[in-house]
């Protein structure tokens, strides 16, 4: 599934440099993409930082702001696999999304299941943290940004919106690992 971008315009990808998914999002996206990063796809907004984008949101004619993340994000497996020794240390933001989760579905669900679910909660946690920043969050609303995110699965080469991931993962309690 690949998520659908307007064909004009450009777009700003809110990403984690350890997922090294510029260049699939540069073959998938024909416009001019930009990026901005965070380990972890954790963003912190300070004043400075907000005016940034706002400023590269206007000067680079930016139509889209999307939140894009691999399931297999090093942040994530840390969180959900306690055994996995930690090559970075998780952030508080994660393990707060990681108590959303039914106890039910992270005894019994498929391990990546459980990070797609993860992931996608995590996104959607940033996306609304965006949204409600004073200045930014103002300037999106104002200029009709749309904001989105999604997961991305590295075998089947497809992206994930979160309601999809919801639906299959949570009612129906499944979503192809492939």
């Amino acid at each position: 599934m690949i998520f659908n971008i307007p064909e004009s315009g450009n777009c700003l990808f809110m990403i984690c440099p350890t997922d090294n998914i510029e260049s699939v999002l540069r073959q998938t996206y024909d416009c001019q993409a930009f990026f901005y990063t965070a380990l972890g796809a954790n963003f912190r907004w300070d004043i400075d930082t907000e005016q940034s984008l706002i400023t590269l949101i206007e000067n680079q004619k930016i139509t889209q702001l999307i939140f894009i993340t691999k399931y297999t994000n090093l942040f994530y497996r840390e969180v959900l696999e306690p055994e996995i020794e930690p090559f970075f240390n998780a952030n508080e933001t994660l393990l707060q999304v990681d108590k959303t989760l039914p106890d039910y579905f992270l005894s019994q669900s498929h391990p990546i299941l459980r990070m797609m679910l993860f992931a996608s909660r995590h996104l959607q946690r940033q996306q609304k943290n965006i949204l409600e920043t004073p200045i930014l969050g103002k300037a999106l609303k104002h200029n009709m940004i749309t904001t989105q995110s999604f997961v991305y699965h590295p075998n089947n080469h497809s992206f994930y919106p979160p309601r999809i991931i919801e639906k299959k993962v949570l009612l129906y309690g499944k979503l192809s690992p492939n």
